[in-house]
């Protein structure tokens, strides 16, 4: 019997099936050893079967590729990621001055981000200071120090160091782009002027050169010289986000709002979700009276994190100048407890959080909040205009009930149906 199943070459007949018992019987013998094989290897099949089913151990990545990695995720924008990767290298190789320069400056740029992230530059200092042990004579682990130590407001030991490494490599940009970052911050312009431009000099590609050298600019009023530098340092790394927000603050020096929120939106289009690009577009739209816009880009803010203090403040200043005096109270009051909650010093908290909130009170005459609200604003220094601001709502209170005194909770008076004008204008 003959039987074509389709057009294939598979034929089966007579011959074909006997052939095929032969084969049966061989491949059941050839099972059987195989069986008898696990059987007695029953553990190292085990074995090789689990390290089938779940793979082999990730190779530890060496410090070379990991540090590439980190390069990598900088100049794509993601700093957090640059830091990961560099501190893995570190850990790797805790003396190679490259890793360690890389990884201390990742971290300084970090530190930008905002408040929060402030206690970055603490890191940076231990990673700075494991590099001079390292290799003290190191141009690269002095110039690291340097930018730490003035990042730690320690700016007059950041001249020192920073002339240590301008003394061990006199060509080299970042030496005297951290030693003109360190004048600045001392407060002597022409020296960080000097010191920036022969930063740029040296190597017009160095981004750190371009940032310093338009911060002195800036220092002394060439906010439009400050832009172009900005502008050139954009284009050698378009990505980093920190140079968009020093640029909108001279764009707005300028009064040219609508460049500072391009500026911003250019961050939120790398970045959809940054926050602090939302908070400093919701400060401009502030500065320009666009309220609700203002508004919108705080709320915005708050929503991607509710534990960002700075976007508190902002909308309880736009809700206060609204006269929304109850819905400012409760933005200042969050502004505050977050602060204070993530350790942050009073002295260095948002004295706007304190003194504009105790003035919602007095204008509301509940004189028995604002009295140790403005009291508090007191003790953080406040400069005298502030200070004369908080004195007139302390004033106010004391004109609420005579002989008014912190000690008394006055009768409150009830609240008009037009909220008084908010005291200050801002």
């Amino acid at each position: 019997m003959y039987i074509r199943r389709d057009k294939s070459n598979l034929h089966f007949g007579r011959q074909s099936r006997r052939r095929g018992s032969g084969l049966l019987v061989w491949a059941w013998l050839f099972v059987m050893v195989i069986v008898v094989a696990i059987i007695w290897r029953f553990n190292s099949v085990q074995n090789w079967v689990i390290a089938g089913v779940a793979g082999e151990p990730t190779a530890t990545l060496d410090p070379i590729t990991l540090a590439q990695l980190g390069e990598r995720a900088y100049l794509s924008g993601d700093i957090e990621a640059a830091i990961e990767y560099y501190e893995q290298a570190a850990q790797l190789q805790p003396e190679n001055i490259d890793i360690l320069f890389e990884y201390g400056r990742m971290l300084i740029y970090r530190s930008y981000a905002g408040r929060s992230y402030r206690y970055r530059v603490a890191d940076a200092l231990e990673v700075a200071e494991q590099a001079v042990d390292a290799a003290p004579n190191d141009a690269r682990s002095q110039a690291l120090l340097c930018n730490a130590l003035l990042e730690n407001d320690r700016a007059e030991e950041a001249i020192g160091v920073g002339l240590r490494a301008v003394q061990l490599a006199p060509d080299y940009a970042e030496a005297y782009a951290y030693l003109a970052m360190a004048y600045y911050s001392a407060g002597r312009p022409n020296q960080a002027f000097e010191t920036a431009d022969k930063a740029v000099q040296l190597n017009s590609n160095s981004l750190d050169a371009r940032r310093v050298l338009a911060l002195s600019l800036a220092f002394v009023g060439e906010y439009d010289a400050a832009i172009q530098q900005y502008e050139q340092a954009i284009q050698i790394h378009p990505r980093f986000d920190a140079l968009y927000f020093e640029l909108a603050q001279y764009y707005i020096a300028r009064d040219n709002y609508d460049a500072a929120i391009a500026s911003y939106d250019q961050v939120l289009s790398m970045e959809p979700d940054n926050v602090k690009a939302y908070t400093r577009k919701c400060e401009t739209y502030f500065r320009m009276r666009e309220d609700q816009f203002a508004q919108e880009a705080c709320e915005q803010a708050i929503q991607l994190d509710p534990a960002y203090p700075e976007a508190y403040r902002q909308l309880g200043m736009v809700k206060y100048t609204r006269r929304n005096y109850e819905g400012a109270i409760e933005d200042f009051a969050l502004c505050a407890d977050l602060q204070t909650d993530q350790g942050v010093p009073l002295d260095d908290q948002e004295i706007e959080c304190y003194y504009i909130r105790g003035l919602a009170w007095s204008l509301l005459a509940r004189c028995d909040e604002a009295w140790p609200v403005l009291q508090t604003a007191l003790q953080m220094n406040p400069g005298e205009n502030i200070k004369r601001l908080i004195n007139e709502g302390l004033m106010l209170c004391v004109n609420y009930e005579e002989g008014y005194s912190p000690d008394m909770v006055p009768t409150p008076i009830p609240t008009p149906t037009i909220p008084p004008e908010p005291i200050g204008i801002f």
